[in-house]
């Protein structure tokens, strides 16, 4: 099967934190069966929309549905099942070539890039560090067992990454004898840089950038 990159944006707007916030509610009083009920009505917002399903394993024909029962929902899955239908499909990393989130997360280091830009550009951070940010009064939220719950990064980081990929594709090709110019040919041939670019064209500072890799 094909390894693929995909990418939504996910505006931030007052209905989004209103649902974290009832989703934080439902979680800090216990009340799975509630937490539960606004997971399958989330879920069930989501007919025809099978870019969601391939990327979060959402398929009505997989086990989706099972984790969201009372004895087995997390925040998490709760989370993407009732935000999911907001997510609004950009181009990923693989427009180009299947392959190339994998080749930006192994050249970018050599072109200078930390481990932490580099993460932010192809993966994202857990969903549940996405909840802690607005539910500040909220306990540490850990991960449940259903993990298909995609990577996010907020929009100033987002904005950031697109000035320093700006940065370095503007700086031209390295000389001949510049350890970098191996990766960042590497990354041009392929048009990874120009994959990025794209994908992070479409995120504005009050947006999440949501990825999710299926194999």
């Amino acid at each position: 099967m094909a390894v693929l990159h995909h990418a939504f944006r996910c505006p931030v707007t007052p209905d989004f934190e209103q649902e974290i916030l009832r989703l934080s509610a439902a979680w800090n009083a216990g009340d799975r069966a509630r937490l539960s009920a606004m997971a399958i009505a989330g879920y069930g917002s989501l007919a025809q929309r099978d870019d969601i399903y391939a990327a979060f394993h959402l398929d009505p024909e997989g086990d989706a549905f099972s984790w969201m029962q009372p004895d087995f929902i997390s925040p998490g899955l709760a989370a993407v099942a009732m935000l999911a239908g907001r997510l609004i499909p950009i181009p990923g990393l693989s427009a180009s070539t299947g392959t190339n989130h994998s080749l930006l997360e192994s050249q970018l280091p050599s072109l200078g890039w930390s481990a932490e830009e580099v993460a932010s550009l192809v993966r994202g951070q857990p969903v549940e560090a996405m909840l802690q940010r607005y539910a500040v009064s909220t306990p540490p939220i850990g991960q449940g067992g259903f993990r298909h719950t995609g990577g996010w990064t907020a929009g100033p980081i987002a904005k950031m990454l697109k000035t320093r990929l700006g940065q370095l594709v503007e700086g031209g090709v390295p000389t001949a004898d510049d350890p970098r110019r191996a990766a960042w040919s590497l990354l041009t041939e392929n048009h990874a840089f120009s994959d990025a670019q794209a994908m992070l064209a479409e995120i504005v500072d009050n947006d999440w950038l949501v990825m999710a890799i299926t194999h």
